[in-house]
């Protein structure tokens, strides 16, 4: 390693470090919003809570590394180039590619430390925030103030609620329709109240009105005083079956792939967030190769225009990716495109400013 390399590769170091942590403080700030509008009034411990956002914080830093890189990369080009360095690199014989080399070969060694972090540390740790997330929820009131409700549970059920009283944690004017596989309904259960009682929802004074066959007519009409409905995962487990994927290795989701592909099972979900799990941490080396001759060609027009530079390119990033995700998940582009297509096209556009740099 030359000199040239070891000078840039310390210069990268603190807005690297900077970058990271404060994206990474953002992430968990968010993630704790999140917490906060699913956890009403948020009366879990505090250790609790931390614990929580601890296990949470290696996602969070996988995310945080491509922002490290691209702000360390712009702000330290910036700053050569304003200091006049770049250009005693150049007079001494080395290229515009040879001096933004070390700040590539940094981008792709954080990618492939990405890489492995996304692999083995962040699937056990988000493992382990799952399960602090579950025992913050068993002393939780789980509803929130809201009026004429409809939603179904993981049995197809259809739920209507009048109120669902945040106060007393408790439904009001409840009803449930059950159907047949035709889509038939087979019974309709009201009840004026219902209340949380360990894990089960109990229906207070009700009745249940049981279909004839293909829905038409009544059958037969029962009252109850109370009745056990097993509704907590509808009205709030699924935070944490969105977390699944992320709980899984790329390994394990492939393995998951291969099971339920021969099934029938659409798999184009699984695929496409198996490409984001490759395609997020090797954005690193992405926005190294875009951000460099970028912030070279632009640094004149001040010492802060490296940040600038960070904010746009990553903010331009993100939202070609959100629309590549959404269109993937979709099914309108093949999982393939999904992931990759953004990476691309920066990686693209930095090849030619690189090229075209002088």
């Amino acid at each position: 390693m030359k000199i040239l390399d070891r000078y840039i590769c310390r210069q990268l170091v603190l807005p690297f470090l900077v970058g990271v942590l404060t994206f990474a403080v953002i992430m968990l700030g968010d993630a704790a919003r999140q917490l906060g509008s699913i956890l009403f009034g948020l009366r879990a411990p505090l250790p609790l809570i931390a614990k929580f956002l601890f296990y949470h914080s290696p996602h969070a830093i996988v995310w945080s590394m491509p922002v490290g890189t691209v702000v360390a990369v712009a702000m330290t080009m910036t700053s050569l180039k304003t200091h006049g360095e770049t250009q005693a690199m150049r007079a001494g014989g080395a290229s515009v590619v040879r001096i933004c080399l070390p700040m590539l070969l940094v981008g792709l060694v954080v990618s492939v430390l990405a890489l492995a972090t996304n692999e083995y540390v962040v699937p056990a740790a988000s493992r382990r925030a799952s399960e602090a997330f579950r025992q913050m929820t068993r002393s939780q009131p789980i509803v929130k103030e809201q009026y004429n409700v409809y939603f179904r549970d993981e049995q197809g059920r259809i739920f209507y609620v009048g109120h669902m009283d945040a106060e007393h944690n408790q439904l009001e004017r409840v009803a449930i329709w059950t159907e047949d596989e035709d889509h038939d309904i087979v019974s309709i259960t009201t009840a004026n109240w219902a209340e949380l009682d360990a894990n089960v929802w109990v229906l207070r004074e009700g009745n249940t009105v049981k279909m004839n066959e293909g829905g038409r007519g009544i059958h037969s009409v029962e009252k109850f005083g109370t009745k056990a409905v097993k509704l907590r995962k509808a009205l709030q487990d699924y935070y944490a079956g969105r977390r699944r994927e992320l709980e899984m290795s790329a390994t394990q989701l492939k393995d998951l792939i291969r099971t339920v592909s021969p099934g029938g099972q659409n798999t184009q979900k699984l695929q496409v967030k198996l490409h984001f799990k490759y395609s997020i941490p090797l954005a690193c080396f992405v926005f190294a190769l875009i951000a460099a001759p970028i912030a070279m060609r632009f640094a004149h027009y001040g010492t802060f225009v490296g940040v600038v530079i960070a904010i746009l390119i990553v903010f331009l990033y993100n939202g070609v990716r959100s629309w590549t995700l959404a269109f993937g998940l979709a099914g309108a582009l093949h999982p393939i495109v999904a992931g990759w297509l953004q990476n691309v096209l920066f990686g693209v556009l930095g090849i030619i400013f690189l090229w075209r740099t002088r």
